[in-house]
């Protein structure tokens, strides 16, 4: 299957045509729905609380968050008026973060689209910073729902595209309509905590082939809208210059059951 793109318009309008393609396909990728500068500022507010290896970053939009995984950078700040300033920026970006999870924007693209009310979960940046450690990690086909455990397709993963994402510096890969089969039986790997030399994610008890599988090759401002059930991966950033980096954001149908999780710590954020 080649990759189809759709556009929005101005008012960002869902059609009939976009809500069937996204419950045939279990995902939907709406072009340029976010600007240029929007990645810029985005990207630029969460890349200094990066480590040296650029590993991913749970729940940005969330202060505790971003300072508990920047204990190591603030340890080393000696000036106390500077590590407060540290701090405030963490605050500052946690609000900035929280703002797009909660956008009147993406509330309205989800509840057109799906028909249904959400609730924020959690958040997370995932880098393949080009030339460091992290960007080595490709994940295995997986479900993201197998994290949340949540029942009726009421988890969705939505990705914000930071930089042009292509095979070699590391897209996604989707398999299309598997979302169709639930959450399917799979073994427990590591995740976030992966380390060099591990394929993080959960594997699917499932037949796969290479036939069915699309690459999710996209432009900067491209926004991912994907079921949980749906299985996909990603390939490791070979390249030497490009950088992939992405914002994934998930949400929950309001009112059902979802598994908070030992590290991502999933809540409802109403909006």
């Amino acid at each position: 299957m080649k990759l189809q793109v759709f556009k929005l318009n101005n008012s960002f309008h869902i059609t009939k045509e976009h809500s069937n393609f996204y419950n045939k396909n279990g995902f939907i990728v709406f072009r340029n729905a976010f600007s240029k500068k929007e990645m810029r500022e985005l990207d630029q507010s969460i890349s200094s609380f990066s480590d040296k290896g650029w590993h991913n970053i749970m729940n940005p939009d969330r202060a505790e968050f971003l300072i508990g995984q920047s204990i190591e950078k603030i340890s080393k700040i000696k000036n106390f008026n500077a590590r407060i300033n540290f701090i405030e920026k963490a605050i500052n970006t946690a609000s900035f973060y929280r703002s797009y999870l909660v956008s009147k924007r993406v509330k309205r693209i989800l509840e057109k689209l799906i028909k249904k009310k959400f609730v924020g979960l959690m958040t997370q940046v995932i880098f393949k910073h080009a030339n460091t450690k992290f960007a080595k990690l490709g994940w295995v086909p997986h479900q993201d729902n197998s994290y949340a455990k949540m029942k009726n397709h009421s988890y969705v993963t939505t990705n914000l595209f930071i930089h042009k994402a292509t095979k070699k510096n590391g897209c996604l890969y989707l398999f299309p309509e598997t979302h169709k089969k639930g959450l399917v039986n799979f073994k427990k790997y590591y995740s976030y905590h992966a380390k060099i030399g591990q394929k993080p994610g959960n594997r699917v008890d499932m037949m796969l082939t290479d036939k069915n599988k699309v690459d999710l090759e996209v432009q900067a401002g491209d926004y991912l809208i994907m079921n949980g059930n749906l299985v996909h991966g990603s390939y490791v950033n070979k390249s030497k210059k490009n950088s992939r980096h992405l914002l994934s954001f998930n949400y929950g149908v309001k009112g059902e059951y979802f598994f908070p999780g030992k590290t991502a710590k999933r809540k409802a954020i109403n909006f």
